[in-house]
């Protein structure tokens, strides 16, 4: 099996995001300004440690992790 990665680009004029979004999605083809595909190897998710990155994180953000 082949994994490829693909990357479109949209440019548009509009009032805001939520606009932009709406034209894009009514017609992708003609706001489409780039296009690029690429073969690539399958990389798995890596699985979330419990490392110290994620202490500190978790204290600036205010959350817990642990149950």
């Amino acid at each position: 099996m082949k994994y490829f990665k693909i990357v479109r680009s949209w440019s548009v004029k509009a009032e805001d995001e939520a606009d932009a979004f709406r034209l894009v999605a009514a017609d992708p083809g003609k706001y489409l300004e780039s296009e690029a595909v690429t073969r690539t190897e399958y990389k798995r998710p890596q699985q979330e440690s419990a490392g110290w990155t994620h202490g500190i994180v978790d204290q600036l953000t205010g959350s817990s992790r642990r149950r």
